[in-house]
């Protein structure tokens, strides 16, 4: 912003004795007597030569500068902000030689009273106020000097001018943010100025829609469940079919031929308006795509129909892509479970009685547990149901129950390591190379298995007895799997056959198992029980305990 312009006057060179600063004061005298009150600015005569230079001095917002003597150096000038100096028309940046010649002008740049942003999506606009009032400015003084840096400060007994909402209103152009400005909160900011950004119009936001979803729907028979735990004989009931302990009340179960689900197709938003007045589309809401397995269809008009009497389960996570399918059941008794106490399954696992720890149970689908357990694991990528107390045991489900299994937490750990064994391999190999030696890539990963990567031998065994003991089938790939990790357990034996495609295969099939242990994470995962007690439950859901303390 402008301010105001001096005028600079260029003092003669007549016939001025040695002592030349004498001569400027003295002069300056007779003008008005001001220099009594000049503040020290610039640099002083260096000697003899000094004494020829050239002269500025600034007094009373005008600048005088003096020619230098014969021999003598031009004066140099400067400025800082906010006033802006300009020779010749070109601003001054840094000290400059001036003479006579010189058309030398100055103004004054300061910041704005106030300032008005629009937020980056342009859904509200907000006031700043820098100061209310408006001052003139003046030169500060400075004596004669070879050197002048130019400064200026306001004058606060000359008052220009009070911002008043009068002129911020003329300034706004916007027909949009006038028809909804907020003048009370403007009018509060002049009186009681905070500084601050203060909003004073607003847009108006989109409202999003809905995504299209899958509606689980609950009959009946699917609320009461199976009524083994109605009545004091409960535990001593046996259903006449193993698909009767899936009827867990409350767990999804579908009959052949009854609708168990609803797609619900996606729902659009209401668009918004901009600090413009421009309109807002709504952000799509996103479909999902639906696979139904062979026990399971779906209806043109949305609703999904059971093939199939079972446990319904969809899977998918959070993206948009939903798989139905019923999961095969395993009946677990005490003597099936192996020496070391671990179950392992593919599927839906149903305990029939108690269970008496240290036993770890891992399911691909949900648990069924009918009785008490105690010093027990119990992991599934669906919910578990447990009809009585759970003792000092952890029960994990949905997202927690894909995080604690075995099999994807060793995938994902093998990966990781073999990919920075991948990396080490190509590096070394490179090394080799760059000496003129040939390589043997297989040897290379040997060396490195046998040394840095040593750890990796029971990595690759934990997994092959994860793998072993899984029980159902399971994944696409993992025979393909196993072989890598027969070869990878024994690199000796296949130095000629380990390549950097070989190892970048290992990786990937090992990436595919983990993925496919996250797909199936199922919607709406509980975990219901009776009563709990020294006990750790993580429920990627809903947490259902029955009996209050």
């Amino acid at each position: 912003m402008i301010i105001r312009k001096s005028e600079v006057t260029t003092m003669p060179q007549q016939d001025i004795e040695p002592s030349r600063y004498e001569f400027v004061e003295s002069l300056m005298l007779e003008r008005k007597g001001l220099l009594d009150s000049f503040s020290v600015e610039g640099r002083a005569s260096d000697g003899t030569t000094g004494d020829k230079n050239g002269i500025i001095l600034v007094q009373d917002n005008q600048i005088f500068i003096t020619p230098p003597l014969p021999g003598g150096a031009p004066a140099r000038i400067s400025a800082v902000h906010p006033v802006v100096l300009k020779i010749n028309w070109k601003t001054v940046t840094e000290p400059t030689e001036v003479t006579r010649a010189d058309y030398i002008t100055w103004e004054i740049c300061e910041k704005p009273q106030y300032e008005i942003t629009v937020s980056p999506d342009k859904l509200k606009v907000h006031f700043t106020l820098y100061r209310a009032e408006k001052y003139a400015w003046n030169l500060v003084n400075c004596p004669a000097a070879f050197e002048a840096v130019v400064r200026a400060q306001p004058n606060p007994a000359m008052l220009l001018s009070t911002l008043t909402i009068e002129q911020i209103i003329a300034s706004l152009d916007n027909r949009f943010i006038l028809r909804n400005l907020n003048i009370p909160a403007l009018y509060a900011e002049l009186t009681n100025p905070t500084y601050l950004p203060v909003c004073i119009a607003e847009g108006r936001a989109p409202l999003p829609g809905k995504e299209a979803r899958l509606e689980f729907l609950l009959p009946e028979h699917t609320l009461e469940g199976n009524r083994m735990l109605q009545g004091q004989g409960a535990r001593g009931q046996k259903p006449a079919e193993p698909l009767e302990y899936l009827r867990f009340p409350g767990a999804p179960f579908a009959f052949a031929g009854e609708v168990f689900a609803r797609k619900l197709p996606p729902e659009e938003g209401i668009p918004g308006l901009d600090t413009d007045g421009r309109v807002l589309p709504p952000p799509p809401p996103q479909d999902i795509y639906f696979a139904a397995g062979n026990h399971a269809k779906l209806l043109p008009c949305g609703n999904i129909v059971a093939r199939h009497t079972g446990r319904p389960r969809i899977c998918g996570g959070s993206g948009s892509v939903r798989i139905c399918d019923f999961p095969p059941v395993s009946l677990l008794a005490r003597e099936m479970t192996d020496p070391a106490g671990d179950v392992m399954f593919a599927g839906d696992i149903i305990v029939p009685g108690d269970l008496e720890g240290p036993v770890r149970i891992e399911a691909l689908g949900n648990v069924y547990v009918y009785g008490d357990i105690r010093q027990s694991t119990i992991i599934a990528t669906g919910s578990i149901y447990v009809s009585g107390q759970v003792t000092g045991s952890g029960l994990y489900a949905g997202h927690a129950g894909v995080m604690q299994h075995r099999l994807h937490s060793l995938a994902c750990l093998l990966r990781t390591e073999t990919d920075g064994l991948l990396e080490a391999a190509r590096q070394l190999a490179k090394n080799v190379e760059s000496r003129q030696q040939s390589v043997n890539y297989g040897l290379v990963v040997m060396l490195l298995l046998e040394d840095k990567y040593s750890h990796l031998g029971s990595l690759i065994r934990d997994l092959q007895a994860a793998l072993s003991r899984m029980n159902g089938a399971f994944g696409s790939g993992t025979d393909q799997l196993w072989q890598m990790l027969e070869v990878f357990a024994h690199p000796g034996q296949f130095t000629g056959y380990i390549t950097d495609s070989v190892l970048s295969r290992f990786s990937r099939l090992l990436l595919k198992l983990g993925e496919e242990i996250e797909l199936l994470q199922e919607e709406h995962a509980v975990i219901n029980l009776a009563r709990s007690q020294d006990s750790r439950l993580e429920s990627g859901g809903k947490l259902l305990v029955r009996d209050s303390c």
